[in-house]
């Protein structure tokens, strides 16, 4: 088996595991009990590099209303038209990033994550070809960039920061790489991936 295949075998075989519960009683604080969250999906592409793999991200564009020119894996809003959520991960990565993925090459689902801005964002792990010829929407994505996977899901490359907010202590993630700064929803995802892959 190589090194590849051992990773995908780790996703595949791995138990589930959770977010911080920290994490959902700080949306809490932003979002009210009564509000229905508005579905969402994103794909944590892997692109396959050297026996091993490369993780996409983006750079989402500095106008947005939303997390401007912060690092995220592509994807968005679920429409009614979606017949799924990984129809809709697949079509936000397509119209961010140019890049189809197939729905075969879906690997698998993460929990769902509740996001302070009102959204439950379901990440899908996913293969992607690695001679994409990407296509920016510059009106969502500043910049496309990977990131070995071996670096990203390394518990030794995360920052921990905490801090309180009305008596509750929060924790905060985040990944240096290059001169990208990863945190929020991504981190926390990228931190319960490297707890399901960790070699």
């Amino acid at each position: 088996m190589n090194n590849q295949q051992q990773i995908l075998s780790r996703f595949l075989l791995a138990p589930t595991t959770n977010y911080d519960t920290s994490h959902n009683v700080r949306v809490r604080q932003y979002v009210s009990k009564t509000d229905t969250f508005k579905q969402a999906a994103v794909l944590i592409p892997l692109v396959p590099r050297n026996d091993s793999f490369n993780i996409l991200l983006t750079r989402r564009a500095k106008h947005l209303k939303h997390h401007p020119g912060q690092v995220a894996f592509p994807g968005g809003r679920h429409e009614a038209y979606d017949v799924d959520l990984i129809a809709t991960a697949i079509r936000e990565t397509k119209e961010e990033t140019g890049i189809l993925c197939k729905r075969s090459h879906i690997l698998g689902q993460l929990p769902s994550l509740p996001t302070i801005s009102g959204y439950m964002v379901t990440p899908f792990l996913s293969t992607i070809a690695p001679d994409y010829t990407p296509q920016l929407d510059p009106n969502e994505v500043d910049e496309l960039f990977e990131v070995p996977i071996h670096y990203l899901l390394n518990p030794v490359n995360m920052r921990t920061q905490q801090f309180r907010v009305e008596g509750k202590i929060h924790t905060i993630y985040s990944i240096p790489f290059s001169n990208y700064s990863i945190w929020g929803a991504t981190a926390q995802m990228i931190k319960l991936l490297s707890k399901q892959l960790w070699y």
